[in-house]
């Protein structure tokens, strides 16, 4: 006789394995929009990186620097908006920020701050006066190996440090312009609005800034410019695709 059919005790059912979402499904659609939205509020209200196509704040930045600025050196802003939820310090002298350009703000700038709000501001035969306190001006034009990859002429340009050789920052002079006509504002000083900064580039002579459309509210900063993320240069005259790293910028801090 055949024996008898058994069945093994307790045996558990096998479940049907889960396929896995096709790769335009709706789930995966809506993960891919909550990490977008994610990143935009970060770049918004964190940290973004920034292009620089002027030559307005070389040497310090040069054309094609791709700097971050850190949005949150001095508040945090409700993400998509121009809300300050929570605010800790503000932009001093010496600052490199990114701002909204006060004539249009939906186009960035980045300047750097002279004077804060209360200062009394000028410039003086190319000199920077802070309340009447005089910024010096360090010839450095013994050593301009900082201007080999620069944009703007650089045969044309005197080479300082203002503030001291050490603690200062770079700025530059057109040779052929004449100190006595670097004055602002023609006459007396310029009393900086609370809740507002100056903002001049370093290349002094080629440069749009406070000098032409005055003060920037601090509403209008988006953060301040910390380091070069990476750089690229082609040298004029060059065709783009002979385009280069600055590897020496990778990294570079900004002050």
């Amino acid at each position: 006789m055949p024996p008898d059919k058994t069945t093994e005790p307790n045996k558990p059912e096998r479940k049907p394995k889960k396929s896995k979402p096709a790769f335009f499904s709706i789930e995966n659609l809506r993960s891919l929009a909550i990490w977008i939205v994610i990143i935009f509020a970060i770049r918004w209200s964190v940290a973004s990186p920034y292009h620089v196509p002027t030559p307005s704040m070389e040497p310090t930045i040069k054309v094609g620097d791709r700097l971050l600025a850190y949005k949150l050196s001095y508040e945090f802003k409700l993400p998509f908006t121009d809300i300050a939820l929570f605010g800790w310090d503000k932009p001093t002298h010496g600052d490199i920020i990114v701002f909204r350009y006060p004539n249009d703000p939906n186009i960035d700038y980045v300047k750097r701050v002279v004077a804060i709000g209360g200062d009394d501001v000028e410039l003086r035969n190319g000199y920077l006066y802070i309340n009447a306190n005089k910024r010096e001006l360090h010839d450095h034009n013994f050593d301009r190996s900082i201007l080999a990859d620069i944009y703007d002429n650089k045969d044309d340009k005197l080479l300082y440090r203002e503030g001291s050789e050490q603690a200062g920052y770079w700025v530059m002079y057109n040779k052929t312009t004449q100190f006595a006509t670097r004055n602002w504002p023609w006459r007396g000083t310029f009393k900086v609005p609370q809740d507002s900064v100056v903002v001049i580039g370093d290349n002094r002579d080629n440069s749009s800034d406070s000098r032409e459309w005055r003060e920037v509210p601090l509403s209008y900063v988006r953060g301040k410019a910390l380091f070069v993320l990476w750089s690229m240069f082609t040298p004029q005259g060059d065709p783009w695709y002979r385009m280069q790293f600055r590897l020496n910028r990778f990294g570079y801090t900004l002050r």
